[in-house]
């Protein structure tokens, strides 16, 4: 698989701030809300904006259309990964104690996709594109079949914990999809490393409703 995503070290000064206030949100933050909260010019903002997604310290995607026009960008803060990782599993053993690695993992990546799909969820967007913004957000970059009932995960955040703990690190892959689809996939969907390049999850076969 490609290289490890994941963020760099957190950066300092106004773009530190900026980064700040976009973490504490709940949701996908505009730019004029930004502008609002922070008190900066737009153009000086536009240029911290640009800096952090390049560095990759947050996701950028399209706000819900309103009126005429394109609709604007809205961002939101990424994770740290290994942190969001730890996170999941920790959660997974408080909520089931004496679980496997596997079990644990599956309930707090899980946890952690109901997350995503809530702060992903607007109206007219398909669980499709919801996993794909939420896999783009975690570092996956995700590419969706052309019939839509597989995604190839051509990078992952967590690569050398994955080949050295598989079975609970892609548990926890496996639980925030499902998490994000809001339905459950067989065990098997997941494939780690199913061929050069990539990992590859199975969402529906051809021809059934995904």
């Amino acid at each position: 698989m490609g290289p490890p995503t994941g963020v760099s070290r957190a950066p300092t000064g106004a773009q530190g701030r900026v980064l700040a206030v976009l973490a504490q949100r709940d949701s996908p933050t505009t730019l004029a809300e930004l502008v609002e909260i922070t008190g900066l010019h737009e153009n000086t903002l536009r240029g911290h904006l640009d800096a952090l997604h390049q560095a990759g310290h947050v996701s950028r995607l399209r706000a819900t259309p309103s009126g005429r026009g394109r609709p604007a960008w809205s961002y939101v803060a990424r994770e740290a990964p290994y942190a969001a990782l730890a996170l999941a599993l920790s959660r997974g053993l408080e909520n089931n104690p004496g679980a496997t690695a596997r079990e644990a993992g599956a309930s707090g990546g899980r946890a952690w996709g109901e997350q995503l799909r809530e702060l992903f969820d607007e109206d007219g967007r398909s669980p499709d594109e919801r996993l794909m913004l939420a896999l783009e957000h975690v570092g996956f970059g995700p590419e969706i079949s052309a019939d839509r009932t597989s995604v190839r995960l051509t990078r992952c955040p967590f690569i050398d914990t994955a080949r050295t703990h598989p079975e609970a690190v892609c548990s926890v892959h496996l639980g925030l999809i499902t998490g994000v689809l809001g339905r459950p996939l067989d065990r098997a969907a997941l494939q780690p490393f199913a061929e050069p390049g990539a990992c590859l999850v199975t969402l529906a076969v051809p021809g059934t409703q995904a």
